[in-house]
């Protein structure tokens, strides 16, 4: 390893990183706080792994940064063959100018809330092959707290910063799914059915903000919108989108899921829908023409609803955007926020971030069928499929 032009060793620079912290009286998650506040980005958990061995990419900046707070040369910490700083006697100081800060702790969570937060973190954890122990090592927290938090044990307060460095740790960096972990590990909300850990985290994080919404705006290229869908339809959509096919259990429960999601549209403080659904979805039968034709009647109906607004792309429209199908979600004590639906996650942008998804729906509902022609399109192409051929 080579940090402007000096080679590292990354034993040394292991071995002497965990004994300066050692003999100047600092936890990584101290160090951290101290080297970021100094503004150097930097986490424990990085600084953890550092003094392990386990990551061989400091920058110069994070080097130099723990150096001085150390109280050590830069050129020893990286392995330079010059004196210990600590054969002079002062291996016991301790720097006194940041104290540790107590861990933030939630409180006692209710048996609901531990149950998910556990499950949740369990399947991260063996999603990456690690065992609590690892997990805990890598981490630097106690095994005890991996296991406690995983089996919903009721005497533990969570701490919330072993859950973020965990979250962390097995690589769930987006912020949406992040929030959607750690607003239950602080106890701000009980979980909901979307919650449950049988759902992949990137769906969930979709699914919760689409149940706080007051508006939902989407745009779908191959399938109806779920929001939309009968359940022959969302059966077929499973089996047809996944390889290797899914197993009946699998598909009866995302149906289920399906139809969870859209008892929020039906109530009577549900959100309003606003969907642009490509013709060619309408015209595709993947569930055979009987199903799709059905289908094409089910959104007949909805589109007649006051809190359903749909539009149809033509074949023959002027405009289709060079995006995946999106999902807009607009709340009543919130940012706006785009749910972009990828192969295998959901990207959640805000901010400029989703500007220029803002702008190509505002595009697509000119260049779509206006609301009111809706109803004769959708009778057309469903007539259309029942013609004999």
């Amino acid at each position: 390893m080579t940090i402007a032009g000096q080679e590292v060793c990354v034993a040394s620079l292991a071995d002497r990183l965990a004994e300066t912290l050692r003999h100047r009286g600092y936890s990584t998650r101290r160090a951290a706080r101290a080297v970021t506040d100094a503004g150097v980005q930097t986490t424990h958990v990085y600084i953890h792994q550092l003094s392990k061995g386990q990551r061989t990419n400091p920058t110069l900046e994070q080097l130099t940064a723990l150096a001085v707070l150390l109280r050590v040369p830069v050129g020893w910490l990286v392995g330079d063959d010059i004196p210990s700083p600590f054969s002079s006697g002062d291996g016991a100081t301790v720097l006194p100018d940041t104290e540790e800060s107590p861990p933030r702790l939630a409180g006692k969570l209710d048996a609901g809330q531990r149950v998910v937060l556990g499950g949740r973190l369990r399947l991260l954890r063996e999603a990456r092959g690690l065992s609590p122990a690892q997990a805990g090592d890598m981490v630097d927290v106690d095994e005890r707290v991996v296991t406690s938090v995983e089996n919903g044990a009721v005497e533990t307060e969570t701490p919330l910063d072993d859950v973020e460095a965990l979250l962390t740790l097995y690589g769930v960096t987006a912020r949406f799914q992040r929030e959607a972990v750690l607003s239950i590990a602080s106890g701000e909300r009980e979980p909901g059915w979307w919650d449950t850990p049988a759902i992949p985290l990137w769906v969930s994080a979709t699914f919760g903000l689409e149940q706080r919404a007051e508006l939902v705006r989407t745009y779908q290229l191959q399938f109806v919108p779920p929001l939309l869908q009968t359940a022959e339809y969302a059966a077929a959509a499973v089996r047809v989108s996944q390889n290797p096919p899914p197993s009946p259990e699998l598909v009866e429960g995302a149906v289920e899921t399906t139809m969870r999601r859209q008892d929020a549209l039906a109530a009577p403080d549900g959100p309003t829908l606003w969907a642009v659904v490509d013709e060619a979805a309408l015209m595709r039968c993947i569930a055979g023409a009987r199903a799709q034709a059905d289908q094409l009647s089910h959104l007949i109906d909805m589109s007649k609803q006051p809190h359903v607004t749909l539009q149809v792309t033509r074949l023959t429209s002027s405009y289709l955007p060079r995006s995946a199908p999106f999902t807009m979600f607009r709340f009543p004590d919130g940012d706006p926020v785009v749910s972009v639906h990828q192969f295998d996650n959901d990207f959640v942008l805000d901010g400029t971030d989703a500007d220029g998804y803002h702008e190509a729906f505002a595009r697509l509902t000119v260049a779509a069928c206006r609301p009111d022609e809706t109803v004769d399109v959708l009778t057309e192409v469903r007539d259309g499929l029942r013609r004999p051929r």
